[in-house]
């Protein structure tokens, strides 16, 4: 279980890179940046519970703990990135 936990900082701090390269290469505004920290933290969320649950021996609440708060961070990753980040990137072209 500590294993888990470390690795989830692991993910946690690569994450929080990621972000600081992105504020460097995009103009992000305030709903981008919402966007980004709710996908990124349902994700990071979704790690935790998953691996926890199947540790525990039930991999039915991994499983849905996988398609409940896996599944909405995808989409919001995706959404953010598509709607607010990327238009960004091609007006600065």
């Amino acid at each position: 279980m500590g294993v888990m936990w470390f690795t989830v900082g692991l993910i946690t701090g690569l994450s929080v890179f990621v972000a600081a390269e992105l504020r460097k290469r995009f103009d992000i505004d305030w709903l981008g940046w919402s966007g980004l920290a709710l996908g990124e933290s349902l994700v990071l969320f979704c790690i935790a519970w998953s691996t926890a649950s199947v540790f525990e021996g039930v991999p039915r609440a991994a499983s849905m703990g996988l398609l409940l708060f896996g599944g909405p961070g995808l989409i919001a990753l995706v959404l953010t990135w598509r709607l607010k980040i990327q238009p960004s990137a091609r007006n600065a072209m």
